[in-house]
């Protein structure tokens, strides 16, 4: 029987078993990558993902087959550096991370686990998510080498890889490939062994151990076909789509997330005794504090907007809109703009809530509910708006507060577009033709997000005017911002735009709102009037403008009537005349390849490095001592493979170096009783140096190896690792290990 050993640690292993060994970890956990395309889109996060493990991988099996001892924190530091330098370049200094690298990886890790917690998989492959995959790929190759340093080394890793290949399943709820459970069961079960080998077991021992790795495999092989599909279990990305408009949470910090999700499903649908289709509001956002906008609550002066007066020659109507809730659900419900207290049909307890109109309920949600909303729809004409002055009082104050560091780019760019304005409609009108259609921006869900501004607060607005590309949070949110920049009072509403006809019901036409038409939008308040809705974001629903005078010409550049279409996803991507930056998932997968190869050289290189500097350093000490030759020569000597001990005498070491062949033996000579010389007759200086000595005998050792033993010296030169005891016994000026 085999007696259990106390020690835990594995007997140590040759420089050419210790790059096997993480070969085959390599190459497995290269497989279960491709398990993970069903919780994340695309493929350039896969080169991210690899390229990273790899420069993890190769450090951990670098400094094994040196010999070095603390490698797990030194690998952590190499994929560290790793993720700095490709997520987050712009907070190093030079290529030395800051305070400003730790905190930019924290903010995008807080991202991942938004997008973790609300998505649905599989999800974009947005830089939050990719770093999280590739850091937890960097972690699991650091991980398997530790296990591979144990006696245990094979079960344990086995392990780990059964680990990695279930998670995706998990997540997703798909069963899990059978091919690339078997390639990666086939390399376990080589690994296995190559360990069972190596370790000393018997073939009695090795022949169960082998038996019991099939009989697993086999086991293994035949679960998914005698169980029922893999069911998501995830606490986050198997659940069902996110509800953007949940309690307690941010809309606006949703709405990007939901539309980028990759399938749409039908929200709602409704019929209106109104000529157009309607904008539905769920929220309204009032308070902005530089980072985001956060939805309103009712303080101390608010008024309740169903009570504020409308100017009596103003034209109103009051209109009637039937909405049927499919898959929404959520405490807040759809409703038009203004809507009056007038609720129909609602089950449960429902309030309007100020500001905004909105409707809300503390212990129901909205599935299953069909209800008709009395609102009013307010046609002033365009003389009208434009005679309009509000005034700013505590009623209004919260609705033009702004940070006091307000970027430049905002509020200039506000006042050029409104220079040839004199009245607040015709600056609205100004920045929302400028935001829609004469400023040149272009509509992106992806963009934004992998560019890392998936957000609304004043930099990422301050981005979003420069580059010229966004979905609706940025040009709402822009609008908003650079109306309050000229004292307009602004504020976002988020709900769905008109969505698109699907039929009739009962002679009246009906729509259909889906999770593609989440939206946001800018209201802004005109006293007399109220709160009139402006739409920015080009390509989607309809911008504001009222009747014109017979005789004033209709503006071209911005669309008068509703367009209730569904939105054309595929030219989210498709670049205009106005140039504007790639998607930065394009740029992930060459911009990783490039930094990683970069850095797998620079590792690649640092042994011969060390050694060359080292060589130099000493050669340059040995004009004036033997001692660093002769050291020289012992290092020489051990990368190309011969056995060198502390315990040597010099000229039991030059014993050994005799027996290989073509030693130049005069130099080596030579160099001995030099060496013999200094430390033996102290009082007796040899003339002369030995470097010439030492750089014959070195070439002639070179020379005498093999090409392999050759290259092995260049690239691992195992002198770096220290000296390791003579393993033969007998030899002169030795002693028996």
């Amino acid at each position: 029987m085999l007696r259990a050993d106390p020690h835990p640690q594995a007997p140590p292993r040759n420089p050419g078993e210790t790059w096997f060994d993480h070969a085959l970890v390599a190459l497995s956990l290269l497989l279960l990558l491709g398990g993970f395309g069903t919780v994340i889109e695309g493929n350039d996060w896969r080169v991210t993902t690899m390229l990273v493990a790899l420069m993890t991988g190769a450090t951990c099996a670098l400094l094994r087959s040196l010999g070095f001892r603390f490698v797990a924190p030194v690998a952590l530091l190499v994929e560290f550096l790793a993720l700095a330098w490709i997520f987050v370049p712009e907070t190093l200094l030079a290529i030395v991370p800051t305070g400003q690298t730790f905190t930019a990886l924290v903010d995008l890790g807080r991202s991942a686990r938004e997008i973790i917690v609300d998505d649905r998989a599989p999800v974009g492959a947005a830089s939050p998510i990719v770093l999280t995959v590739a850091a937890s790929f960097g972690l699991i190759v650091i991980v398997a080498d530790v296990l591979l340093q144990t006696r245990r080394a094979a079960p344990l890793v086995g392990v780990l890889l059964m680990a990695v290949f279930v998670t995706p399943a998990l997540i997703s709820g798909e069963t899990p490939s059978l091919w690339s459970f078997l390639a990666v069961a086939a390399l376990w079960l080589v690994l296995l062994r190559s360990r069972t080998s190596s370790t000393g077991l018997s073939r009695r021992g090795v022949g169960p151990a082998l038996v019991l790795g099939a009989g697993a495999l086999a086991a293994a092989v035949a679960f998914p076909v005698v169980s029922p599909d893999v069911s998501a279990v995830a606490a986050s990305w198997g659940r069902p789509p996110p509800a953007v408009f949940g309690r307690d949470i941010n809309p606006m910090l949703e709405l990007g997330q939901n539309l980028r999700r990759n399938s749409s499903s039908q929200a709602l649908t409704y019929t209106t005794t109104a000529d157009t289709a309607q904008y539905l509001k769920v929220a309204t956002l009032r308070d902005f504090n530089g980072k985001t906008w956060r939805p309103a609550e009712f303080g101390r002066f608010d008024r309740l907007e169903g009570q504020l007066p409308i100017n009596n020659d103003i034209e109103v109507e009051q209109v009637r809109t039937t909405i049927s809730i499919k898959g929404l659900r959520s405490p807040m419900l759809p409703v038009p703009y203004p809507a009056l207290p007038i609720v129909r049909g609602l089950k449960g307890e429902w309030t309007f809530q100020n500001p905004g109109l909105t409707l809300r309920s503390r212990q129901d949600d909205s599935r299953g509910e069909t209800y008709s909303v009395e609102s009013l729809e307010v046609v002033p004409t365009a003389e009208q708006m434009r005679a309009i002055e509000t005034t700013i009082g505590p009623q209004l104050d919260r609705y033009i507060e702004l940070p006091e560091k307000l970027p430049k780019i905002i509020r200039d760019t506000a006042r050029e577009v409104t220079a040839d304005a004199d009245n607040d409609y015709d600056r609205a009108r100004a920045l929302q033709s400028y935001l829609r259609s004469t400023g040149g921006f272009r509509y992106s869900e992806t963009a934004p997000a992998a560019e890392d501004y998936d957000g609304n607060g004043m930099k990422v607005i301050a981005k979003f005017l420069e580059v010229k590309a966004g979905y609706c949070v940025h040009f709402s949110s822009a609008m908003a911002v650079m109306a309050r920049s000229l004292d307009m009072p602004a504020r976002i509403a988020v709900g769905y735009a008109p969505g698109s006809v699907i039929g009739d019901r009962n002679g009246t036409t009906e729509y259909e709102a889906t999770s593609d038409n989440l939206h946001a939008w800018t209201e802004i308040y005109f006293q007399g009037v109220g709160w009139t809705r402006f739409d920015p974001t080009t390509n989607v629903g309809s911008s504001t403008g009222f009747e014109e005078p017979a005789a004033a010409v209709p503006e071209s550049d911005d669309e008068e009537a509703p367009a209730p279409t569904p939105r054309d996803r595929s030219q989210d991507n498709v670049p205009t005349s106005t140039p504007a930056p790639e998607a930065r998932e394009s740029e992930t997968a060459p911009r990783t390849a490039l930094t990683t190869m970069g850095a797998l050289l620079v590792l690649g290189a640092a042994p011969w490095l060390v050694r060359v500097a080292r060589r130099r350093w000493r050669v340059s000490r040995g004009r004036a001592s033997v001692e660093p030759l002769w050291r020289e020569l012992e290092d020489v000597a051990r990368d190309l493979g011969v056995p060198v001990s502390a315990a040597d005498t010099p000229r039991g070491f030059a014993a050994r170096l005799r027996q290989r062949d073509g030693v130049d033996l005069d130099a080596l000579e030579r160099l001995l009783r030099r060496v013999e010389a200094t430390r033996y007759a102290r009082d007796t200086r040899p003339d002369g140096d030995g470097t010439a000595d030492l750089v014959a005998v070195a070439a002639s050792l070179r020379a005498g190896a093999s090409t392999r033993e050759r290259l092995r010296a260049t690239l691992l030169p195992r002198s770096l690792a220290g000296r390791s005891p003579v393993r033969t016994i007998g030899e002169p000026g030795t002693l028996a290990t």
